[in-house]
């Protein structure tokens, strides 16, 4: 296993303990410890790679985002419709781990998480520029961060009545109208 290969899986196992803890425990009730012993990992590893338990969130919430995102069948790059399509069918496909972060009090950890990509994928060229007006405003993407997790919760909360693509045309329209 290369050593890309065995990170991955361990912010994977140090994600999906992170998730198991907070179905029974507050958020502020995990330590290091509890959640290193559930995880299978050291100690070591966990302060050598992270900050604090937000940042798991983070980098598990970016990993899974830019992957799926190079797995769909568009041509790149995307266009806003399509990147807001295909992020909440990867957000239906993990609501119950959404409404978990969400009710343990990390909406802003998951704002950041999406601006990180969104900038990202921006940047590497995997999402069409937007006009001039918003890729010249500094906090477009903190803007448009916030407003899509947003719409996130209140979907899931409303039983996700509309359709990821349903989604996609909705919030272009809001932003670019």
């Amino acid at each position: 296993m290369s050593p890309q290969e065995r990170k991955q899986l361990n912010l994977n196992k140090t994600y999906k303990a992170l998730l198991d803890l907070l179905a029974d425990h507050q958020f502020s009730d995990i330590s290091v410890s509890l959640l290193c012993r559930k995880a299978g990992v050291s100690r070591t590893y966990y302060y050598r790679n992270y900050h604090s338990m937000q940042e798991i969130i983070s980098c598990y919430q970016e990993m899974t985002i830019e992957s799926y995102l190079r797995i769909l069948p568009h041509k790149m790059p995307l266009n806003f419709i399509q990147l807001m399509t295909a992020y909440f069918q990867l957000m239906q496909k993990q609501s119950e781990e959404t409404r978990l972060l969400v009710n343990a009090g990390l909406t802003n950890t998951l704002i950041k998480a999406f601006r990180i990509v969104y900038l990202y994928l921006t940047e590497q060229g995997m999402i069409k520029r937007l006009n001039n007006s918003h890729r010249n405003n500094k906090y477009f993407a903190s803007f448009m961060s916030g407003a899509v997790i947003s719409t996130q919760i209140q979907w899931l909360d409303q039983g996700m009545q509309e359709t990821p693509a349903e989604l996609g045309r909705m919030l272009n329209q809001l932003f670019f109208s």
